[in-house]
This record gives structure tokens, sequence and C-alpha cells, in this order.
């Protein structure tokens, strides 16, 4: 048996991870801390965990835990991602793994010397259609790839006026909040790094990004296109398009459809195979990396090129990088 502590009590924990828990054998929530133990235990009541600790030291210090998975804002990630690994404990870490760069980079150092299973929360990296579009991209039929692009807007996201999204000292902005997606989705079905060269942005404030767009290129020529924001005046779109010499592929966010188009008058829907949601997948891969068995977890070397693109593109808009440059 698995026995996962949250530190946290954000709502992504009751998608990211109670629900695939309760559909993956061997995997038990154990607990739950958070800075006041009344706030752990009325959550704990409230999901049906045995425990609530009223702080996170208290939760790594319990020998009776194998694994943590942290739910808190990205600028608390790097603090106690390490320390749960000094402790002995291996770190399911929601995205993104740190606030930059270098920092995904001393976390990736510590799992090594501690001997830690260590992964970013990235559930769109398991979803069989992304899988699907890539291996369609890559196979020739639809011609040389061209372009990629991936969109994650969402600008009616609910927000309170203190959330931490919108503070740059606890890591806010949409680059670390949706940025993480579409850098890495366009990462992964070009397969190759890219080199931002330009950006547009709005602010929320002196230093929080709340829509930006990216220009991309990749060493093979492949143009790419990034766009995230939670905040202003346009429609909502999720989604990525791989534009070809003779057609496109298309996923616009729906779990189960792929559309594609070859010449002018051909196109159909792909359906996903596979079953499970794609929270479920990561959870059952973490568990595989954490008994020591052969996974399909995302490398914490993949989370680092993540960070560096988004890192090249807050300096290419003339923002400040989130969090301290190296460790303390």
């Amino acid at each position: 048996m698995i026995r996962i502590g949250v530190l946290g009590t954000a709502r992504a924990v009751s998608h990211g991870l109670l629900a695939p828990a309760k559909e993956t054998p061997g995997v038990e929530v154990s607990a739950v801390a958070s800075r006041t133990l009344p706030k752990a235990e009325a959550f704990a009541a409230r999901h049906g965990i045995p425990r609530g600790f009223g702080s996170y030291e208290a939760l790594l210090e319990s020998a009776d835990i194998d694994a943590v998975y942290i739910a808190l804002p990205p600028a608390l990630h790097f603090d106690w991602a390490r320390r749960a690994m000094e402790s002995g404990k291996h770190v399911l870490c929601e995205k993104p793994l740190a606030e930059n760069a270098r920092l995904a980079q001393e976390l990736a150092l510590s799992a090594r010397q501690y001997g830690r299973v260590l992964v970013e929360v990235m559930h769109l990296r398991y979803l069989d259609l992304i899988h699907r579009q890539r291996e369609l991209a890559v196979s020739g039929q639809f011609g040389k790839v061209l372009r990629i692009e991936s969109c994650f807007r969402t600008p009616y996201m609910r927000m309170a006026k203190d959330d931490f999204r919108l503070r740059f000292e606890l890591g806010g902005g949409a680059g670390l909040d949706l940025g993480c997606y579409a850098v890495s989705s366009v990462r992964y079905l070009a397969g190759e790094e890219p080199e931002v060269l330009s950006v547009r942005h709005k602010r929320s404030g002196p230093q929080v990004d709340r829509w930006m767009r990216a220009m991309l290129r990749f060493p093979s020529g492949v143009e790419g296109a990034v766009e995230f924001g939670f905040r202003g005046f346009y429609m909502p779109r999720v989604g990525i398009v791989v534009t070809c010499e003779d057609g496109w592929i298309k996923w616009d966010g729906r779990a189960n459809a792929l559309a594609h188009s070859k010449g002018r008058n051909s196109q159909f829907n792909h359906g996903s195979a596979r079953t499970k949601p794609a929270n479920q997948l990561q959870l059952e891969e973490f568990v595989k990396s954490v008994r020591g068995e052969k996974s399909d977890t995302l490398p914490t070397e993949d989370a680092i090129l993540t960070a560096r693109v988004l890192d090249a593109m807050y300096e290419k808009a003339g923002l400040a990088l989130r969090g301290p440059q190296q460790a303390s």
C-alpha cells in the first residue's frame, strides 16, 4: 500500500488526487495538512481522509506516509518538495514543479541525492488523444509539419481578489497556471525544444501576466505559437492544432475527440481508446515509479524544459521571473 499525504487543501486535490486514488489499487490517501488544524480536520472529514495535521512539518514527520501530493501556491513548491524528499517522501507536485527552471533543476538534483521519485502533475500529457495527435503528425500522411499552436484561454475563471494566481510573490500569473499546459504540449508534439521569438502580454498587476501569446521556432524549422490566459475580453478556447502541408490535426479540448482533415473535403473524428481519466493514468504511473517498477511517468527533466521556455517568455515580455533564481 502506497500511503499518500496531502500538503494543502486546494480545489485541485479533489480531481487531481482523491478521485483517481479511489480507482487505483494499492493507494491510500492517509492524511492532509493545512496551516491550521481545524481547517485540515474539516477537509479530512469532508473527503473521508483518516487524519488531519495542523502543519506541513507535522505531516512530513509522520513515518507512515510514503509520498506527498503538493497542492500549494507555486512559490511554496520548491521548499516543500525539497523538505519532503529530505524526509524520505516521494513527491507528486502540482504544476509548475517550481517557479523557474533553476529551482526545478535544483529539485531534480535533490531527487537524485535522496533517491526519491519526483513528478510534476501534468495530466494533459497522459491523454491518449495527445499521443495519437503526435503519432499522426510524425507519420507523414498529412505531409510535413509546418506549424503547431496550443491555446489555453479560460477568461471566466473564478478568483478571489487575494487569489495566489494574482499575486507575484506567490508565483502568480497565467504562465505558471495555464502556460505550463500550452508549452508542454507544443514541446511534446514538436519533439524538440523551441526558441522564443516574440511575446505579447497583458497584465493584471505590475508583474503578473493575465494573458500571453508567444511565437516560437523549432530547430527543424517548424513554427510554433502558444497562447494562454485566465482573464480578459476574449472567447474561451482550449486546444492544439498541428498544421501540415496536406492537412491538419486538431484537438479541441474534449476528452474523446480528435479531428483530422486531409485535402479539402475529408474530415473525421478519432475517439479515445482509453477509458481511464488522465489523472488516474498519471497516478498509476507515479505509483509504479514509487514501487520501482517500469513506468511511463514524465521525467523531471520534462518539467525543467517547460520551465525554461516559460522563463524565456517572461524575459522576452520584460517581466520578472517568478521566484528566487537559486535555492537559498
